[in-house]
């Protein structure tokens, strides 16, 4: 074996062993963006996946209806349950009790100025509305005027299409209200 064979054979050894480390480096960068592209398929899958809604059931001794001049009502509901039901929809189907006073304080801001549609249901009575501006403690009069009451909570209520509300006392109301952001002061848990 002459000194040009043995140069020949290390230089093609080095040529195959480079060749070797490119296609393995190759191989493991493939690997490596594979695990990257899939994980982050996967958190944006997460992210994109629907979140369960929270929905809420009110419950109190009595409820009246009385019609504004803006074509809107004023909905009074009198000896309110202290405790809100909450549910979610699927997929996470879960319940919980909630404080209906810290439900109320949370109104105003965590709609962010998209209240939402209720159903206040009793006796064969139904009716489909909007509920918005809270007031604990505050009953409406007959002439439309709001006024001082302990133990009620007034909301304006402005009915969707085709609504009617009932005028007079409804007794035993059940109020349902459609989707509820996910927490309120951290009484909801993901």
């Amino acid at each position: 074996m002459t000194a040009h064979d043995n140069a020949c054979g290390w230089s093609t050894y080095a040529v195959t062993v480079t060749r070797e480390r490119k296609t393995l480096l190759a191989g493991f960068g493939v690997l490596v963006l594979t695990v990257l592209l899939v994980g982050t398929a996967v958190l944006a899958d997460r992210n994109n996946a629907p979140q369960s809604e929270w929905l809420m059931v009110m419950k109190a001794e009595q409820a009246q209806f009385v019609e504004a001049t803006d074509g809107t009502y004023t909905l009074t509901l009198t000896d309110v349950d202290p405790v809100i039901l909450a549910f979610t929809d699927r997929p996470e189907r879960t319940a919980q009790t909630w404080d209906t006073t810290v439900v109320l304080d949370y109104w105003t801001s965590g709609f962010d100025g998209d209240p939402p549609n209720a159903a206040v249901t009793a006796n064969g009575v139904g009716v489909a509305v909007t509920l918005s501006e809270p007031r604990v403690g505050m009953s409406a009069r007959n002439d439309g005027a709001v006024t001082p009451n302990a133990g009620a909570i007034t909301f304006t209520a402005t009915p969707l299409p085709g609504q009617v509300p009932p005028t007079g006392t409804i007794n035993r109301p059940t109020i349902f209200l459609d989707t509820v952001p996910t927490s309120v002061n951290g009484q909801i848990t993901d």
